[in-house]
């Protein structure tokens, strides 16, 4: 065992190459974690196979007829599916097609998903009557006794919809082929915007769900399409973690480690497999970043036009942020702070000279650009080429400023209670992870999936970052890269102390990819101490090992009852 770590520390320490620029073996690196994480992350990601079609009930008591062409036959239940829009359908039996006899009310809880409706009775004929107006039904499947599919035809043409797509029914209603947590929200109001309707979800600004949108064009709604692009969002994460740590840290190996951290977080996998838009958010504050660095390290003598790019790409991604979610504002506080910080620090400590003067006032001038009047801009397009939100039609600035002062209002009185619901400052601990989804099945198993940390990444993390604050106040470990990390963590994370809304612990999202660097900038800090990789290489095992040991709990993966509750390390961890 010794000699295989040797053996690791050795070949490690070997991709040491001091350099910030990135060179084939980075690129091959790269590919090699978007290679891996792409294999596990798009297993099961979820079926291109669900209805497209939809009986619509634009009035109550509008009926779609179906029977079966066999002889009556006793049916056990019906699976059927809702369309973009929930709503209650009574269900009657008929043995003649003339003499109905109601077996109940059938509700839709959740659009885009499959449900049972129970019924053990013996019919030829079953109706489906609308209870109120706007509701959508998809396809529906009869089964006999022994769980048998049976053979359908519609009574007319209007009710040709709900029998037009049997090939689509599963033979296991789960996350794979239905919405689950917010994906009710955000992949109903992608759907929205793909087909030019009015949209749900308001409470966010658009551009997270028109990016999620884009493969529903394309291939279709369903369950792979509205969670591709946060799939993407979440790989790329992993990319750009690389580049930051190469950026940062001047060597190869700290940056194996940071895209190895979030590689291997369990929140980050759970969250961005998921069709929600948390994915877009933090990976352009992460962009944003990361090119707001590229600036601070240049030197005096640089070209002010790569200095004037970056800045523009770091603007760009902001206004992208913010036009996601409004705390993407918390990475613009951030950005300023360094941004004004590096300017003051660099203006005292050197003789500026007359260029160098009309350098400044050229980049002064471009941020201004950059980052108020793009995001604006970026902003305001999100809304005015996709205007069909609720409640507004936002073609106006007085329709937009109405819309806004909504979604404050929603966001400043959101009272509403919740089971998974927790305090900001229980976060880092991971108190109370956000149990997403659960299916129970048969021989006490069941498939689960928890918004959850990797304990060794989140708790870790809370060492490091006591560690950057000390750091501020020792000269000898004063660096611009922990001043940079540490702005990045607090202004991302202590907002929340004066939001008084309900909020969930993955609003600590965007606070990971700093938190993960300040673990590599510990980790560069303790190397340099005892000289020697191997506590480094150590560590990043436990954070695999963790991993692998949640993962049927982050995955959906169907195991045992046993073993998931083995998981549960803290009594407040439910799932």
């Amino acid at each position: 065992m010794n000699k295989v770590f040797n053996s690791i520390t050795k070949l490690f320490s070997k991709f040491s190459d001091q350099s910030r620029k990135l060179g084939k073996i980075d690129l091959v690196i790269i590919f090699v974690f978007v290679l891996f994480y792409s294999m596990i992350s798009f297993k099961d990601l979820g079926t291109t196979s669900m209805p497209q079609t939809y009986f619509g009930a634009n009035n109550k008591n509008v009926e779609a007829s179906i029977r079966l062409t066999g002889d009556k036959t006793n049916v056990s239940f019906v699976r059927h599916f809702t369309g973009p829009e929930i709503g209650e359908y009574e269900v009657l039996i008929s043995d003649d097609g003339s003499t109905y006899e109601s077996v109940g009310i059938m509700k839709q809880e959740a659009v885009f998903s499959w449900a049972d409706f129970n019924i053990g009775k013996t019919f030829k004929y079953i109706k489906f009557v609308s209870e109120q107006a706007g509701s959508y039904l998809g396809d529906v499947q009869l089964y006999d006794t022994y769980g048998k599919k049976l053979d359908l035809k519609a009574e007319n043409d209007q009710s040709a919809y709900i029998v037009d797509e049997l090939d689509t029914v599963p033979s296991v209603i789960s996350y794979k082929n239905s919405t689950y947590f917010d994906e009710i929200y955000f992949a109903r109001t992608a759907y929205e915007y793909a087909n030019g309707m009015i949209t749900y979800e308001w409470v966010h600004p658009p551009l997270g769900k028109l990016i999620q949108s884009i493969p529903i064009i394309f291939l279709g709604m369903n369950t792979f399409s509205f969670r591709l692009m946060g799939n993407i969002a979440g790989i790329l994460m992993i990319v750009v973690m690389y580049v930051f740590g190469k950026t940062i840290f001047k060597d190869r190996k700290y940056a194996i480690m940071a895209a190895s951290l979030m590689t291997f977080d369990c929140f980050h996998f759970a969250h961005t497999r998921m069709g929600t838009i948390d994915s877009f958010l933090v990976l352009f504050m992460m962009l944003s970043a990361l090119f707001m660095y590229k600036y601070l390290i240049m030197r005096n003598r640089d070209s002010v036009r790569k200095k004037i790019l970056y800045l523009f790409l770091s603007g760009l991604f902001v206004g992208c942020a913010i036009a996601t979610k409004w705390t993407g504002m918390f990475t613009g506080l951030a950005l300023a702070i360094v941004f004004f910080g590096h300017l003051f620090y660099r203006n005292r400590k050197s003789v500026v000279n007359r260029m160098e003067k009309k350098d400044i006032r050229k980049i002064i001038l471009s941020c201004v650009i950059f980052f108020v009047f793009i995001p604006i801009v970026i902003y305001l397009l999100s809304y005015f080429l996709f205007p069909n939100t609720f409640p507004y039609t936002v073609n106006s600035f007085g329709e937009l400023f109405n819309q806004t002062k909504e979604m404050f209002k929603y966001h400043s009185q959101l009272n509403d209670t919740h089971p998974f619901t927790s305090n900001w400052y229980t976060w880092p601990v991971m108190y109370k992870p956000v149990w997403y989804y659960v299916s129970y099945l048969s021989g006490n198993l069941k498939s689960t999936i928890v918004g959850i940390g990797n304990p060794a990444i989140w708790w870790v993390g809370i060492i490091s970052t006591l560690f950057m604050i000390v750091s501020i106040f020792g000269k000898k470990m004063r660096k611009q890269s922990n001043l940079f990390i540490l702005t990045f963590i607090l202004c991302s994370f202590l907002p929340y102390l004066f939001i008084g809304r309900i909020m969930f612990m993955y609003h600590y999202f965007p606070v990971l990819p700093f938190l993960m660097l300040g673990i590599v900038a510990m980790f560069k800090k303790i190397n340099e101490s005892i000289k020697t990789n191997s506590l480094m290489i150590f560590y990043i095992g436990i954070v695999i090992i963790f991993f692998i040991y949640f993962f049927p709990i982050i995955s959906g993966s169907v195991n045992s009852s046993e073993y998931i509750d083995s998981l549960k390390w803290l009594s407040s961890w439910v799932f």
